[in-house]
């Protein structure tokens, strides 16, 4: 059903802000009225890489990783745990429900999902400063800051996932657990192919060597 008023003339760049406290009627506006834009969502990804990127390099010293601390930014890492999972989890979730009769399309997943991810995005893009004044032993206030974006975050993918796909409660719980055993699957599959390449390129590499050392 079309909205009426403030929200029905709000920008799509915006629109994300007003599903983070009306995720039903905002999932459903995208859904039926269209009102996504992938561009948004992208923008949702790239402020989620450049954060965990702020986080290893601009924490705090008290406040950062172990693998913070031994190791420069780590950008392939970043991007596998950022969005190449996002990615990965997208396509879980569009294959099984696809076989689940959902009724959502690759492209409002996408965009229903990372608009998802914004409140676990802004909550630690904040952590970032507030660790440089805060000592470590209030470091438990941030940890609650990221345990209520993750569950904020977590709802918001649960509704996105009942309304984008109009599924039951029941259902949409199923849909997300077989997305994520489908997330298993494919990185299984990413490691074991990546492992089988290496193996191949180090078996031809090796041969190449010896026969250079024999002419």
């Amino acid at each position: 059903m079309q909205k009426t008023g403030f929200y029905a003339g709000m920008s799509r760049y915006l629109y994300p802000l007003y599903i983070l406290i009306h995720p039903v009627d905002g999932y459903r506006e995208l859904k039926n009225n269209k009102k996504y834009s992938l561009t948004a969502a992208n923008i949702i990804l790239a402020l989620w890489v450049l954060q965990r990127i702020l986080d290893w390099s601009g924490s705090d010293f008290d406040f950062k990783s172990r693998a913070a601390l031994e190791s420069p930014v780590n950008l392939p890492r970043i991007l596998l745990t950022t969005v190449v999972l996002f990615a990965i989890a997208c396509v879980s979730n569009w294959c099984f429900c696809t076989l689940m009769d959902g009724k959502g399309r690759f492209k409002e997943i996408w965009t229903a999902c990372a608009y998802a991810l914004l409140p676990y995005v802004l909550l630690a893009l904040l952590k970032v400063p507030l660790s440089h004044a805060m000592v470590l032993d209030e470091a438990v206030f941030l940890g609650y800051m990221n345990a209520i974006g993750l569950l904020w975050t977590a709802f918001l993918i649960f509704e996105a996932v009942y309304v984008v796909h109009d599924y039951t409660v029941p259902k949409a719980v199923m849909a997300l657990a077989l997305t994520a055993l489908g997330v298993l699957i494919i990185a299984f599959l990413v490691i074991l192919v990546t492992g089988l390449a290496s193996q191949i390129y180090s078996f031809f590499k090796t041969i190449y060597f010896e026969i250079k050392l024999r002419l």
